[in-house]
């Protein structure tokens, strides 16, 4: 297998590690556009300005659990109307919906896309989907970016302030699971990192990110070759799930963090094609809402997906 042109230049930015990636696999340039127009987005400080207001929790809950959200409105609208603009001008009418059907989004229409895809609920992403013309599926991939930049302006705020030690292997700002294992270090310490908020926190070596079995005869590592040694796929031979994981002596910039788990998808097909999987959706379903809620009810339990 040979290196990706943009895993060997880590210094570069996270856009201008995008057009590399777009120049080796030109069959995702369409796609790539529409990434990179929310890349750019994902350290813009502006998303700071409204924090969401977030409720305590008795059990292991991510953050935005329950919360109530604050994104301005006009940001996200025009967000979305870029992302849909760009994927049609790709051609990537599956995702965005022809121009001609629902050409016009309202703020009130964007936030509630917004909050679909923050909540990962499926039934208002597909009636929307069917509303602007676009597949159930490609609405899911457009729709799954808009939420990014507010979300990394959570985990933003979530680092910055006092928080206590998280020992799950979800996100403890999103619910999302990992992206993928950072061993970083001398001590190669194993910090697993957040593809949708670009958050942090430190796990056990020993232990499977979904299922939590510690059993190390349950556990292993598929090293794909010497080109890439840096780079291995963490399995699990209990729940048949999959982590890719990468030796760095410092953290990935949270704003490269989704441009490293496209540009190492070649150790995803190697994980597919022995019979191991990552999970299709997010650990817990999060409840947020945009608007006040009196005594919001507790959030549900962390999915089992392998079961």
């Amino acid at each position: 297998m040979s290196t990706p042109a943009s895993l060997s230049k880590p210094a570069l930015s996270a856009v201008t590690r995008l057009d590399a990636l777009a120049g080796t696999h030109a069959e995702w340039g369409p796609w790539l556009s529409v990434v990179r127009e929310v890349t750019a987005e994902l350290s813009d400080t502006v998303w700071d300005a409204h924090p969401p207001h977030t409720v305590a929790h008795t059990g292991p809950s991510p953050q935005l659990a329950a919360a109530v959200l604050q994104p301005d409105g006009p940001s996200v609208k025009r967000l979305l109307d870029r992302l849909r603009a760009v994927a049609r001008a790709q051609n990537l009418v599956g995702l965005a919906g022809p121009a001609s059907l629902a050409p016009v989004t309202s703020v009130e229409e964007a936030l509630e896309v917004f909050l679909a895809a923050v909540n990962d609920d499926d039934a208002a992403l597909d009636r929307q989907a069917a509303r602007v013309g676009a597949t159930p599926e490609g609405w899911r991939a457009l729709t799954q970016l808009l939420p990014m930049p507010y979300l990394h302006a959570c985990a933003r705020r979530w680092t910055a302030g006092p928080h206590t030690t998280w020992s799950q292997g979800f996100c403890p700002v999103c619910g999302a699971w990992p992206a993928f294992a950072e061993m970083r270090g001398i001590e190669r310490a194993r910090h697993l990192r957040c593809g949708r908020c670009g958050a942090g926190w430190r796990m056990p070596v020993l232990a499977c990110t979904y299922c939590g079995t510690t059993d190390h005869d349950a556990l292993g590592a598929l090293v794909v070759d010497d080109k890439t040694a840096r780079w291995s796929v963490d399995v699990c031979h209990v729940c048949s799930g999959y982590l890719k994981s990468f030796t760095t002596l410092q953290p990935t910039p949270s704003n490269e963090i989704l441009v490293t788990d496209l540009a190492s998808v070649e150790f995803d097909l190697v994980a597919l094609e022995r019979g191991f999987l990552r999970p299709h959706t997010h650990a817990v379903a999060l409840s947020a809402s945009l608007a006040a809620a009196a005594d919001p009810e507790p959030p549900p339990a962390p999915k089992r997906w392998w079961s």
